[in-house]
């Protein structure tokens, strides 16, 4: 009886599929590659896709309450060439202020996106359509269309993502640390359910009393504040920067949030699913990579992935519909 209660609840998992896919996409790699389970490759590997699981979080505050944000990657942008360009100035910064430096650039550009959307009342994607020229207009502004390159950055700071823990780099942790802090933001908080409530019922969560411009203005200001943090560790890592980093990164980071289960009507969506599809993503990202002439292939991937993913997340949807409306009829 306790095998069928735990096969049962292991099937009902909803993540249950994406496990499935990406153990079957490990086995795949040891015939693909052999060197992909490498400590180095999985180290590096790891190391390219954090900035994404930065991302990835900050989109799924937004996606959460039923909005979105495409302005992320010029956000990315803005903080990490602003951080550069502070560092540059004064290489006395303590690279720690660099950080909670990108952190208010990204949150204040969040400000900007959550008010237009939360209180003007304008529609997310025209909003965060406009502000992404904008902060990338303002990016290359910073940078006078110039490029920033390693002799320009100090260790220090360099030291914040690329320092080797456990064989790791730095920036790895600050993601793994972030999924952590969101998670129980998101689980065990009040703003964290909140964010939920307005994205499951907008009606609803005013007959409670629960004002929803205010909510999403924090959705998007914790959104820009990933961003934000995104920026300046990318900055910290890859010690090159322009007004062009980030570009097309906000598709990646949407696509891995359906992908992880979140729902892009907003009200649904696990910190285990999410984590889950950043590993799927970066295994698939850093296979392609490894078939010669198979990297062409990875926007388009990515495309196919998003269309199979909402309408999964549809079908999902459909069917914890029917399945609520089902036990309710069993109450009656």
């Amino acid at each position: 009886m306790k095998k069928n209660n735990i096969l049962r609840k292991i099937l009902n998992y909803k993540e249950f599929g994406l496990v499935i896919a990406l153990i079957v996409l490990l086995i795949a790699a040891l015939f693909i590659n052999k060197s992909f389970f490498t400590f180095g490759n999985i180290s590096r590997t790891l190391t390219n896709n954090s900035v994404f699981a930065i991302l990835t979080v900050g989109i799924m505050f937004v996606l959460i309450t039923g909005g979105i944000d495409i302005s992320i990657g010029s956000i990315l942008a803005v903080s990490g060439v602003s951080v550069t360009e502070l560092m540059i100035m004064n290489n006395s910064i303590p690279p720690i202020v660099l950080i909670l430096a990108g952190i208010a650039i990204g949150a204040a550009c969040g400000l900007i996106n959550g008010f237009l959307v939360g209180k003007m009342k304008i529609v997310p994607m025209i909003v965060t359509l406009g502000t992404m020229y904008v902060f990338r207009g303002l990016a290359f502004v910073i940078t006078q269309g110039a490029w920033r390159f390693p002799h320009m950055f100090t260790e220090a700071f360099a030291s914040y993502a690329k320092t080797e823990i456990l064989g790791f780099d730095a920036i790895v942790f600050w993601a793994v640390g972030l999924f952590i802090v969101a998670g129980l933001f998101l689980g065990y908080t009040r703003p964290g359910r909140r964010l939920y409530a307005i994205g499951t019922s907008s009606e609803s969560s005013k007959v409670a009393g629960i004002r929803e411009d205010n909510v999403k203005i924090l959705a998007y200001v914790l959104c820009g504040a990933c961003a934000g943090l995104a920026g300046a560790l990318y900055a910290a890592n890859y010690l090159t920067v322009s007004s062009d980093i980030g570009k097309g990164y906000e598709m990646t980071a949407i696509a891995i949030c359906i992908l992880g289960g979140v729902s892009i009507t907003g009200g649904r969506g696990r910190m285990d699913g999410v984590v889950i599809a950043v590993i799927l993503m970066s295994v698939i990202t850093s296979l392609l990579s490894m078939i010669p002439g198979y990297s062409v292939w990875q926007d388009a991937l990515q495309g196919a992935i998003i269309i199979v993913a909402v309408i999964v997340n549809i079908a999902n949807g459909s069917l914890a519909d029917k399945r609520a409306l089902r036990e309710r009829g069993n109450r009656i």
